[in-house]
């Protein structure tokens, strides 16, 4: 039998270009998610076996360049050197291939044997012809046109990826005149054996990447910064910024050789995308778009929510609790009614509300609307200390915190992450926050008083924001980002994100609050959840305004946030969310909601927030998120009972 060949692949690409899917679809099942050692960054590997041949996959993180800026950047920079790739597959959007050439021009430089793939070609057809021919005789590489999407050219691209041989281009980017003189001196400096070509290493040292210039001799390093303080007096710009706009400029003859534009003038694809993007009609747009988020949230959710109470009342109704007494008597029916209400609570919580906000955020993601989001508000961004790439890992904080903090690293500087992380925590309510804000807060004190508490959070992370920026000062990072294609969205695509996303609110909140439910009813048919609830009640019920029982929530919510209303439900002992408008008033229901909106983040969150920052910083932040919690309830309770509002 013959023996398999093995080959290493690495799979590089910028954000929004498909490059997962493009790995999902080459790797399919049995992929291996990983932690870079010594960092946070995760990556992704599979194996594909095909025609005798096997190749190894390292889906690298996605990166807008290679010089070592941010922690991605020099992450890539050590895998491609760390797995010695046989070869390197770089994913670019074909409707927008500029900016990814520019990447290209890199890989090259280091000298990696690369294969181009053009993905998303089907939209691309619709708007210019691309001579692909064209561009392999000017790269002097492979250049596969493919649709991730749709599975278009994907046997091509994993036949030239398992191709035995793979020659590497002679292409290179001709530089301004002054650089290439500086090059070629530099290239002459350079002694010993290099893991890239001298004129890569040369390029790399010139825009000052650390990880690079660390490989070559003291006196190379010293002569490259006197060049570049000189270029800058002479240019009156950075050397890197130069050579980057060099490869910019090269990206752009190259394009204008193979690309020609379609007769007929802008589709309407093409004229409602530049809508999203222009701030006059972009913004209202925005606008329009979280309002039909939240208020689709509070409506379906609420609908849902009645109809699956109903049908639980009418399948279930009382047919548990019942022969838990049957069963096990007192005991057996306290146990049986808090398996109950744990059943109740999760069903009321996760679809209708939950779910209902994954899937309007999945279709969003499919739809390439987000990156346009966040070039709107990158200026807004910059008056907190961060640019407009901020708003993904905020984005993703408002389905769960955690995936939201490990979102950070790409971040260009720790600092820039630290802000990020602790405006998320204690500002950007995660689904579980938001199902109380929406589905409880806004359906029974008013879409009012949800509106308020989200005006809250934008001005406490504005104000906290601006505080942690003059703290923490530095250069915030330009905005680099790929605008995806507006494309209609598939159900397989959103159906698949909406369960991977709520997957974890049925394999573990379920089982917590199982838990907790039965041990609350315990506590309450024993009278013994005094014992917890009275020694809070200066809290609760004198700096809040609550019932003292809410002390209970608040605990259980900072083991899972979706668990405090489930308690509530148990609490109250109440069948359904509608029922709690018995118990509790809307003044109390809008405190609540703010109160938890805010508060100490959930277990995981600091877990992560550990991880990421360390515990001197974690506990900071989740002191500083119950103080300001519990600060601004009392504030808002006082100001309720002045009759302001």
């Amino acid at each position: 039998m013959q023996a398999h060949k093995e080959i290493q692949v690495a799979l590089m690409g910028q954000p929004n270009v498909g490059k997962s899917t493009l790995f999902t679809r080459l790797t399919g099942v049995g992929v291996l998610a990983c932690n870079y050692p010594g960092t946070t960054v995760e990556f992704y590997e599979g194996t594909v076996l095909r025609n005798g041949h096997k190749a190894h996959i390292h889906d690298l993180p996605g990166t807008y360049s290679l010089s070592g800026e941010s922690e991605d950047e020099v992450v890539a920079l050590r895998m491609l050197e760390d797995e010695h790739p046989d070869r390197v597959i770089l994913v670019a959007d074909a409707t927008r291939l500029e900016p990814s050439l520019v990447l290209l021009f890199q890989l090259i430089e280091l000298g990696y044997p690369v294969i181009l793939a053009l993905n998303q070609m089907d939209l691309a057809r619709r708007r210019f012809t691309l001579d692909v021919e064209a561009l392999h005789q000017e790269l002097g590489i492979p250049v596969i046109p493919i649709s991730a999407k749709h599975g278009e050219g994907i046997e091509m691209l994993a036949d030239a990826m398992l191709s035995p041989e793979l020659p590497r281009t002679s292409f290179q980017v001709r530089y301004d005149g002054h650089i290439e003189a500086h090059l070629t001196e530099l290239v002459a400096m350079v002694t010993g054996d290099l893991p890239y070509p001298k004129r890569g290493a040369a390029v790399k040292l010139l825009e000052g990447n650390e990880y690079v210039s660390i490989l070559l001799p003291d006196e190379m390093r010293d002569r490259a910064l006197v060049i570049a303080d000189d270029f800058k007096i002479t240019h009156d710009e950075s050397i890197d910024v130069h050579i980057n706009r060099d490869r910019y400029g090269e990206a752009g003859r190259i394009l204008r050789g193979v690309q020609k534009p379609l007769k007929g003038g802008p589709s309407l694809q093409e004229k409602v995308s530049d809508l999203t993007l222009h701030p006059l009609t972009g913004i209202p747009i925005l606008i329009a778009v979280l309002s039909s988020l939240f208020l689709g949230i509070v409506m379906l959710g609420g609908l849902l929510d009645e109809l699956i109470s109903g049908i639980y009342d009418d399948l279930v109704g009382d047919a548990i609790i019942t022969w838990g007494a049957t069963v096990g008597g007192a005991l057996g029916e306290t146990v049986a009614t808090g398996v109950d209400q744990s059943i109740m609570a999760i069903l009321v919580l996760v679809i209708p509300y939950i779910m209902v906000f994954y899937i309007i955020m999945g279709i969003l993601e499919d739809t390439g609307y987000l990156p346009r989001a966040v070039v709107l508000l990158d200026g807004v961004m910059h008056r907190i200390g961060l640019h407009g790439r901020a708003v993904i890992p905020m984005m993703v904080g408002l389905g769960c915190t955690v995936p939201a903090v490990l979102a950070t690293r790409t971040a260009g500087t720790k600092r820039e992450r630290l802000i990020l992380a602790t405006l998320i925590v204690m500002t950007v309510p995660c689904s579980a926050q938001m199902a109380i804000i929406l589905g409880i807060t806004g359906r029974f004190a008013g879409i009012g008083y949800a509106a308020l508490i989200f005006l809250v959070l934008l001005s406490i992370m504005l104000i906290l924001g601006r505080m942690m920026d003059r703290w923490l000062q530095y250069e915030p990072t330009y905005l680099a980002m790929e605008i995806p294609e507006l494309s209609l969205p598939t159900i397989r695509n959103v159906a698949f994100k909406t369960w991977s996303r709520s997957k974890d609110f049925f394999l573990i909140a379920f089982p917590l609050l199982f838990v907790g439910s039965i041990g609350v009813e315990v506590l309450i048919a024993y009278d013994a959840l005094n014992f917890i609830v009275d020694p809070f009640t200066f809290l609760t019920v004198g700096l809040l305004g609550l019932p003292a029982v809410t002390i209970i929530s608040f605990i259980v919510g900072v083991i899972r946030k979706e668990m405090a209303l489930g308690m509530l439900i148990t609490l109250f002992s109440v069948g359904t969310v509608s029922d709690l408008s018995s118990y509790l008033s809307p003044d109390q229901f809008f405190i609540f909601g703010l109160v938890m909106a805010i508060y100490l983040p959930c277990l995981a969150t600091m877990a992560v927030l550990w991880k990421e920052f360390g515990l001197r910083d974690t506990l900071v932040i989740s002191f500083c998120s119950i103080s300001l919690a519990f600060g601004v309830g009392a504030l808002f309770n006082l100001i309720l009972g002045l009759n302001i509002l």
